[in-house]
């Protein structure tokens, strides 16, 4: 005899073009109510500076729409699966950190970034001089809202970015 037909429901909550939100009712596995993204083929990528004179990290304080807060974050962007994520890295290193120097760009892995999204995140250290600084030039209203900011090893870690604790973990592990 054949057990119950499980009577799971994934019901689509929204309809954007990059990042979907759906919902999951799984009765015979005591699952309700559990929600995860779908971000349509879309990676991405993080990456944060590190200046080896002085010891500091930059990280962009950006701010967090659901919390109405600033955050120290990895800075980042998003990829497809026909863009090289080292391109896409130059671009935002020059694009929101202001760098159009740097003395080289270390590749510190791949990771998938949750049970609840579909996406892998490659993590990058930009190994920079901090006096090479210069213009951002913000593509949106969040990323010129944003604030690079210098920070030493101890702030970097005591946040609540994963990806940046990740890349200064994994550059210390090398």
């Amino acid at each position: 005899m054949k057990g119950p037909i499980s009577m799971r429901t994934v019901t689509k909550l929204t309809d954007n073009k990059f990042v979907n939100v759906y919902n999951v009712v799984d009765p015979e596995h005591n699952v309700g109510g559990y929600q995860f993204a779908e971000r349509l083929g879309v990676d991405s990528i993080a990456f944060i500076c590190y200046d080896p004179i002085s010891g500091q990290y930059l990280l962009n304080k950006e701010y967090t729409p659901p919390t109405n807060e600033f955050h120290l974050r990895a800075f980042g962007g998003s990829l497809d699966s026909s863009s090289d994520p080292l391109v896409i890295v130059k671009n935002e290193l020059m694009e929101e950190a202001g760098f159009e120097n740097y003395v080289s760009i270390i590749p510190m892995g791949k990771v998938f970034v949750s049970t609840q999204m579909n996406q892998y995140c490659h993590l990058f250290l930009c190994i920079v001089k901090k006096g090479d600084q210069g213009e951002r030039h913000p593509e949106n209203a969040i990323e010129a809202m944003a604030q690079p900011q210098w920070v030493d090893e101890a702030t970097v870690n005591s946040g609540s970015d994963w990806k940046a604790i990740s890349i200064v973990a994994k550059f210390h592990s090398n």
